[in-house]
């Protein structure tokens, strides 16, 4: 498998689930980072995230996550410090993170008045899949089933990062011919 251009880096599988679709108006209710450190040890960090408003029943039939649920998990401040610390200089992969997820995320941190982290890079396997033409569908969910990756609990973070990087290293497996180079460099390539 092409895995070299992840070798030495923090590679973290990133995932949020939210009240609604529009960043500046719906909150972020849960976030998971799950991968793997620059040594190759096991990194998991995920919580719920109070978002200070209410979780329409729309959202909550989506994710499962509701008002209850989120009482006493603390704000996205709460929780900034340890997602940043894990996010700068990572490798982020996610399932239309730049679309979605990584919206609320700079949405979010411009709220509470802090920085962005800066991730080394994002990379999105929906971009991907769409970029390499992978035939069918293209929802994480129907990817996974496509690669033989289980997904369990999906629209749970968790479950839902896990299960992207998961099938980023199946597509590397699949097109091992398009993983070449530096991090960077694929990256800009899915860009241009």
């Amino acid at each position: 498998m092409a895995t070299g251009f992840l070798d030495g880096h923090r590679v973290l599988g990133f995932d949020l689930e939210t009240t609604g679709f529009d960043p500046r108006s719906d909150r972020i209710v849960q976030f998971a980072l799950v991968g793997s450190d620059a040594d190759g040890s096991h990194l998991n960090t995920h919580s719920l995230v109070d978002p200070g408003i209410a979780i329409p029943i729309e959202s909550s039939r989506v994710h499962g996550i509701e008002d209850g649920d989120v009482r006493g998990a603390g704000s996205f401040g709460d929780h900034i410090d340890s997602i940043s610390r894990l996010i700068e200089g990572s490798v982020i992969v996610g399932h239309n993170v730049l679309a979605f997820d990584w919206r609320f995320m700079e949405v979010e941190c411009s709220r509470i008045g802090r920085d962005v982290p800066e991730p080394l890079a994002i990379v999105d396997t929906l971009v991907i899949a769409r970029r390499f033409g992978v035939p069918g569908r293209h929802k994480l969910g129907v990817l996974c089933e496509r690669y033989g990756i289980r997904l369990e609990r999906s629209h749970r973070a968790d479950a839902d990062a896990g299960a992207t990087l998961l099938l980023l290293w199946k597509l590397m497996g699949a097109y091992p011919k398009k993983f070449k180079g530096g991090i960077e460099d694929f990256v800009a390539s899915l860009s241009q």
